[in-house]
């Protein structure tokens, strides 16, 4: 996201930004908890997981190097109201939340792009809540692993069975018989704490048109920032 910044804005932010370590399950921000810092992944891959009535986690959206983690923060709200956990290890740029809220209140391409995402995340949002209700368990896998994949640099997935269950709302048992269903169609190999993709287009058949539509808009948000940028030069 950074990337679609104009030149002075970066040379803004750079003092600013520091790059950090995301470890697999690190949590970046509780539930309820102050928004320190806002979190640009550049390789790692983040979940925003929220807590049913019952404390049992399930994930309702993915940010990757497309966006960032601390949206509440330029909508008015100090405190995150879900839990934010490295879902993928890598390094992420983070930047104190006073000076993004600075570089906000001046307008530009920074803002344009935080609002963007907000939109572009709401969407995503919305979508995984439609179809963790309405579509089938080896469905919904398939999507989550594509957009793991789209969003990492490696075809394997370190995943354990139990974390996978919390981040689709599912019991063990459906996670395995999905996986296995999968394994079957040559789509993955699927082993105790691992996955990987081993034909992307037969796990693109796979999947539930929720995967399509949410990768189309991923795809065009970052150029619909730099045509804003571009708009407001001439």
């Amino acid at each position: 996201m950074l990337s679609c910044l104009s030149a002075a804005e970066y040379k803004r932010l750079d003092p600013h930004l520091e790059r950090v370590l995301l470890k697999f399950g690190q949590t970046i921000y509780h539930s309820k908890a102050e928004i320190d810092y806002v979190y640009f992944p550049e390789n790692g891959v983040l979940s925003i997981v929220g807590l049913t009535g019952s404390d049992k986690p399930i994930e309702v959206g993915l940010v990757g190097s497309e966006g960032f983690a601390g949206l509440p923060l330029f909508l008015g709200v100090p405190r995150s109201a879900n839990e934010v956990i490295v879902q993928g290890e890598g390094t992420a740029q983070r930047i104190t939340a006073k000076a993004a809220l600075a570089e906000f209140a001046r307008g530009g391409s920074f803002q344009n792009a935080v609002l963007l995402f907000a939109h572009e995340l709401f969407l995503q949002v919305s979508r995984v809540t439609s179809c963790n209700r309405h579509h089938e368990t080896e469905q919904r896998l398939s999507r989550w692993l594509l957009m793991m994949r789209d969003r990492v640099e490696d075809d394997t997935l370190p995943l354990k069975q139990e974390f996978l269950s919390w981040m689709l709302g599912l019991r063990n048992q459906a996670i395995g018989r999905a996986a296995l269903v999968l394994q079957r169609t040559g789509s993955i190999k699927y082993s105790r704490g691992s996955v990987k993709i081993i034909n992307r287009i037969t796990l693109e058949q796979r999947a539930c048109p929720c995967y399509r539509l949410m990768k189309s808009r991923n795809d065009g948000w970052p150029e619909q920032v730099k045509s804003r940028r571009v708009s407001r030069l001439s």
